[in-house]
């Protein structure tokens, strides 16, 4: 197995964050330096961890005006619940995981599995942010998105 430099890691990930929203939902995100929210009360983090041959946790929060345009796209209706949108959110991490892992095993042959993603209402600050990967990005409608990957060393990563 070979190993990944961080700039590799965050690639993957840029990568997957534009592809993503734009093949779902024609949503093209541009990547800030900073994370840009119009609204800092309505912000949205959907987390999991990947386990395997690859350990760190990632989080991705949004406005929810994003995550809400992304599920009326994905299910065809313009009224959709604060559940439809939860159960989405759950669903567009799953495919951004599964794009994940399918970059870490054909960049490195690292074969990696992820967790359930949970949803909650807010944002997600790490206790650590010196050991994360933060990638911020804006949609075309100025939502704000941010993707924190955070890897864990192999002998910590079972009490994560």
């Amino acid at each position: 197995m070979n190993a990944l430099t961080p700039k590799e890691i965050q690639d993957i990930l840029d990568g997957v964050m534009q592809d993503v929203p734009n093949r779902i939902a024609s949503i093209q995100l541009q990547k800030q330096d900073t994370f840009l929210s119009n609204n800092v009360n309505n912000l949205c983090t959907i987390h999991t961890t990947f386990e395997g041959g690859y350990h760190a946790s990632l989080a991705l929060c949004a406005d929810a005006c994003l995550l809400m345009r992304l599920t009326q796209h994905f299910m065809q209706e313009e009224i959709v619940t604060s559940q439809d949108i939860e159960d989405f959110a759950k669903e567009y991490l799953n495919i951004i995981c599964g794009r994940i892992v399918a970059g870490l095993f054909r960049s490195a042959h690292i074969s990696s599995r992820f967790h359930i993603p949970s949803f909650s209402l807010g944002r997600y600050i790490p206790d650590d942010v010196s050991s994360c990967c933060i990638l911020n990005y804006t949609s075309n409608c100025n939502e704000g998105v941010q993707l924190i990957h955070q890897t864990f060393p192999l002998e910590n990563s079972a009490q994560k």
